[in-house]
């Protein structure tokens, strides 16, 4: 027979007296004798199996499917007797053994007390609690479907066991037990489904050993106090790294650092949780197509995550989002998202028309009606940024005119600072090297002036000058002395005065600076003429007077001050 359905057959037969029953062998005596491949017992009021009546069944090898789920018998008394018989069902594919509300897990009774004639009611904590047995159940290798889920009792069994078995879904989920089972994987598996909601995820990844699940396509973990193992362990779900659908809603989580690498996943629900942000992990998922967002704590989208979402549907040409019931804020805020509801071409639930606050106006409108009305909800958007724009322009202009002001006080010294590194990278080019910056020719009596004009150069602005009262060498031929000085130096000063006819070296000196300057290793030449009419001027300066620049020392303070400025631009 292909199937026996007894679905429902004792509800409300209230005539009959088929409320509630308890399974019997003399009732199993003539269904036992049939080779079936299908037995339904879902949604009976059987609650009591007699002498083990369930597993009585003369052909075993015929069952493919059981189901047994939304009764009220415990398998307790029983167990090792169901499973053994399991195992003898050689062709078995589907096992739903659900929705058995039992016994709850920690339950508070009454007690009455009488004391001195006075009767009292008083909490009782209950002491009593099933040991666990010693029992390890392990899925038959050929079933490819189990569905254990919504129980309400006491845990009979120390261990399930899945070893070597072609098992696709399996479902474990929603136990209100003292002990949960250790779950243990082994040996090849060809799981595609696990749903393990409703137990927390300490207890059903952490216990036991679970093996690489490559070939898992779906991972339910709802209600599991996920959150508790994130804090520590981020890398929870390198177990099944193939997973395209993951449901890890319902778990109280406000924050999420990573989930691992996900290279494959293509639909992730993280509704009912707590985020009042769209979590940055999201968009390391290349795969998504589908987020669930809904029933959470958000308020508005980051930009960023909308243009993620915007590169997903173009990707891959659609891409779902759920955002409802969620605090949305509609203000000049939160423009940016209000006008992508409206230009988007993501698929969102309702439409896209969520329930959100009206600061503006303090009331509850629809993101759609303020969206496409949104000048009328917030005229005053436009004016504020219209006003951080004019201090923005303000700013830049004052800034402007702060830098413009600033180069033209200091131009010179910019000037000269670029200038003298610009020289010195040109020179370090030419392999040229020196050791004075200036050589000083002067005559008797401008002495005084050479030690003023040590004092601006070297002091004040920092170079170095060569004379030959004080860097001549003692005892060095004089023409060897004021050759080799002149070669040393970048520039040449000659002071030109009255007394300058008597000076028998100056023609020496000038003839030098003419083959140094020919030589490209002197740069400028400077003549300063002090008390003395350019009439004369000794006629010897006319071999170099086109290369001379030449600077007529004033008497008055401030056109001193512009000749010295005059002689630092020329030099440095």
């Amino acid at each position: 027979m292909d199937a026996i359905l007894f679905r429902g057959i004792t509800h409300s037969n209230i005539k009959h007296d088929l409320d509630a029953f308890v399974l019997t062998q003399e009732m199993m005596k003539y269904i036992s004798t049939i080779c079936i491949t299908t037995i339904d017992f879902f949604d009976n009021q059987i609650i009591s199996v007699k002498n083990n009546s369930i597993v009585s069944f003369k052909h075993p090898h015929c069952f493919e499917h059981i189901m047994a789920s939304s009764n009220s018998f415990s398998i307790e008394t029983w167990a090792i007797n169901l499973f053994l018989y399991v195992f003898r069902m050689t062709n078995i594919k589907m096992f739903d053994f659900s929705y058995f509300p039992l016994r709850f897990k920690n339950p508070v009774f009454l007690d009455v007390v009488t004391k001195n004639n006075h009767t009292t009611i008083q909490r009782l904590e209950y002491k009593g609690r099933l040991e666990t047995q010693n029992i390890t159940v392990t899925v038959p290798n050929q079933i490819q479907f189990v569905r254990i889920a919504h129980v309400m009792g006491r845990n009979g069994f120390r261990e399930i066991k899945v070893n070597d078995s072609f098992l696709r879904h399996l479902e474990v989920s929603d136990f209100e037990t003292d002990v949960f089972p250790i779950l243990t994987v082994e040996g090849f598996n060809s799981l595609e489904h696990l749903d393990l909601s409703g137990i927390s995820s300490d207890i059903t990844i952490g216990a036991g050993k679970i093996p690489l699940l490559i070939h898992l396509k779906t991972l339910i973990l709802k209600e599991t106090k996920l959150y508790l193992v994130l804090q520590t362990n981020s890398s929870i779900l390198s177990l099944c790294p193939n997973i395209k659908n993951l449901d890890i809603s319902y778990n109280y989580m406000w924050k999420m650092n990573s989930l691992g690498q996900l290279p494959h996943l293509t639909q992730l629900n993280i509704s009912h949780n707590l985020f009042d942000d769209v979590p940055d992990v999201v968009t390391k998922f290349d795969s998504l197509t589908e987020l669930d967002l809904s029933h959470n704590q958000l308020t508005t989208i980051r930009e960023n995550i909308l243009s993620w979402i915007d590169t997903q549907h173009t990707k891959f040409g659609s891409f779902k989002l759920y955002l409802s019931n969620n605090p949305l804020i509609c203000s000049c805020d939160t423009t940016i998202f209000l006008r992508w509801i409206l230009t988007t071409k993501v698929m969102l639930d309702k439409n896209g028309n969520y329930s959100c606050w009206v600061s503006s106006l303090k009331t509850i409108n629809y993101t759609r009606n303020v969206a496409e009305d949104f000048h009328h909800y917030f005229v005053d958007c436009d004016s504020t940024v219209w006003i951080k724009l004019g201090i923005s322009l303000l700013v830049s202009v004052l800034s402007t005119l702060i830098c413009i002001t600033l180069l033209y006080n200091f131009r010179r010294r910019i000037i000269f600072f670029f200038f003298r590194n610009i020289r010195r990278f040109a020179e370090k080019g030419l392999e040229l090297t020196f050791d004075y910056d200036v050589y000083v020719s002067y005559s008797d009596d401008c002495i005084s002036f050479v030690k003023e004009l040590q004092k601006k150069v070297e002091d004040e602005w920092g170079f170095k000058i060569c004379f030959e009262d004080r860097d001549f060498i003692v005892g060095e031929s004089i023409a060897t002395e004021r050759a080799t000085s002149i070669h040393r130096c970048r520039h040449v000063i000659f002071l030109v005065s009255p007394s300058i006819v008597e000076n028998e070296w100056t023609r020496f000196e000038i003839e030098r600076a003419q083959y140094e300057k020919f030589s490209k290793n002197l740069q400028k030449i400077v003549v300063i003429t002090r008390d003395i009419p350019l009439d004369n001027i000794p006629v010897e300066f006319s071999t170099i007077w086109k290369d001379v620049l030449l600077i007529q020392w004033p008497v008055e303070k401030e056109e001193v001050q512009m000749a010295w400025q005059k002689l630092r631009l020329w030099f440095f």
